[in-house]
């Protein structure tokens, strides 16, 4: 099961970034702005991922979680063959918030089930693994939109990037029929979910709301109002929680040590989604190289170097973790300020061999800290709240982060007129970031200090006893 997780984990990643090698052509075929993209790869995908994730990060925690990454994979796989025959800029917005729905149903769940076959010793190292998955489907997405660009530039009547998006979505499709050979082994926690509540409803209502706002107006007005109106419902979402399920609050937003990693994270997914949409399009305007180029070239840099960093990174969390509580999340701090280095060096870079040795940088540090988040945040949450920890985890960080960076990225390249500045100045939360992580570090050290401290009953997780 973990491998068909692995497989669904990266069909997810390629799709979703499949857009950064396909953007020229897209934005071409269609009169887009940097603007447009930075949405459609940004707050067009990400506040409806956000927002349904809520509901089903709960519902992942009393469901059977097994059926609901299937459920996702064929909304998903579905979605994409759609955004293949979206006449226009409206059309792939609604497009992508389906995919996003898609995802949103199978994520949480995925990332649960995938954390109970990894004993607590091991997490970050099968969590860097399972993430690493999202490397190589980025990478993925690179090479096979490149190539095919080339190989059906001048084919068939229909445009080459959209039938780049029927074939992205043909391993999804794969990988759903092969979960649906596996059924769950522990259905001890599966029970009623009753039905949808108030607060549910609004989170749909919502998300379509977003949706609409931003297929009805253009991204100066449709991203802040729709980011605007997901904020809100989230905010309703967190305090029916607090009525609801006060256990589950105390131990996500209650949780001050928790709650300060969502922060740190979204300032640190902010710039890691802005970059890693958009070195790829900068690339092919800077040194003017083709798509089938970048692709090639940058696809394979994304699958050796990311999948390094992250097995690199988990394997060093964990062996520093065993001499020092916070081991893993100094092992973070470093690949934060790696990574804003290896994108100020690839901005300024003059020549593409360059270009490429900074971008291996980049994707390697971006790797290097992925699953050590998840490690982290499995630590502090105890095991009866992870998926709707995973759920909180997923708002406030998206919300924040992937939701505006590439399309604040964009914006500032359209009124400055260079890409250079968007990017150089989307990495300033990076540094911000590891100010944040030194002090996640000594929060999360005082936490596992009191833990031993107190009664194991009243202990956030069930593994902190051997970690001092």
């Amino acid at each position: 099961m973990f491998a068909g997780l692995c497989w669904l984990y990266t069909c997810i990643h390629l799709e979703r970034q499949l857009l950064s090698v396909l953007a020229e052509s897209v934005k071409s075929s269609l009169t887009l702005s940097d603007a447009n993209l930075g949405a459609l790869t940004g707050s067009a995908f990400s506040i409806v991922y956000a927002l349904l994730g809520l509901h089903f990060g709960r519902v992942a925690d009393s469901a059977d979680r097994l059926r609901l990454v299937q459920i996702g994979a064929w909304i998903w796989s579905f979605a994409s063959l759609g955004a293949a025959f979206a006449p226009g800029y409206a059309a792939l917005i609604a497009a992508r918030a389906a995919v996003a729905t898609g995802e949103a149903i199978a994520t949480a769940a995925a990332i649960s089930l995938m954390i109970e076959t990894a004993g607590e010793r091991y997490r970050a190292r099968a969590s860097s693994v399972f993430f690493a998955a999202a490397f190589l489907g980025a990478g993925l997405a690179a090479i096979l939109g490149g190539a095919s660009l080339k190989w059906f530039a001048n084919g068939p009547r229909m445009s080459a990037w959209r039938i780049v998006f029927v074939m992205a979505a043909l391993p999804g499709i794969v990988g759903a029929l092969y979960l649906h050979s596996h059924r769950s082994r522990d259905r001890s926690h599966v029970r009623s979910t009753g039905r949808l509540s108030p607060v549910t409803l609004l989170l749909v209502v919502a998300g379509g709301v977003a949706v609409m706002l931003q297929m009805g107006l253009p991204p100066a007005a449709g991203v802040p109002a729709a980011v605007t109106v997901a904020a809100v419902a989230g905010w309703v979402w967190v305090q029916d929680l607090r009525t609801a399920n006060p256990a589950a609050h105390a131990a996500t937003f209650g949780h001050r040590t928790f709650a300060w990693m969502l922060l740190t994270y979204a300032a640190i997914l902010f710039a890691d989604y802005a970059a890693s949409f958009w070195l790829i399009p900068f690339a092919q305007r800077r040194f003017g190289i083709s798509a089938s180029t970048a692709g090639e070239h940058l696809g394979g840099v994304i699958i050796l170097a990311g999948l390094a960093g992250s097995v690199l990174g988990g394997f060093t969390a964990d062996r520093l973790r065993g001499r020092w509580v916070s081991g893993r999340i100094v092992v973070s701090v470093i690949c934060v300020l790696v990574e804003a280095a290896a994108v100020v060096l690839a901005v300024k870079c003059v020549s593409y061999a360059l270009f490429c040795c900074s971008f291996a940088l980049f994707c390697a540090a971006s790797g290097g800290w992925t699953g050590i988040a998840a490690a982290v945040g499995t630590d502090i949450i105890p095991p009866s709240h992870r998926s709707t920890g995973i759920a909180a985890y997923f708002l406030v960080t998206t919300l924040l982060g992937p939701a505006l960076g590439s399309y604040a990225a964009g914006v500032i390249s359209d009124r400055t007129g260079s890409l250079s500045v968007g990017l150089l100045f989307c990495c300033l939360p990076l540094l911000l970031a590891a100010a944040g992580l030194v002090r996640l570090a000594t929060l999360y050290a005082r936490d596992c200090r009191s833990a031993l401290a107190s009664p194991a009953d009243d202990r956030p997780s069930e593994d902190l006893s051997d970690i001092v």
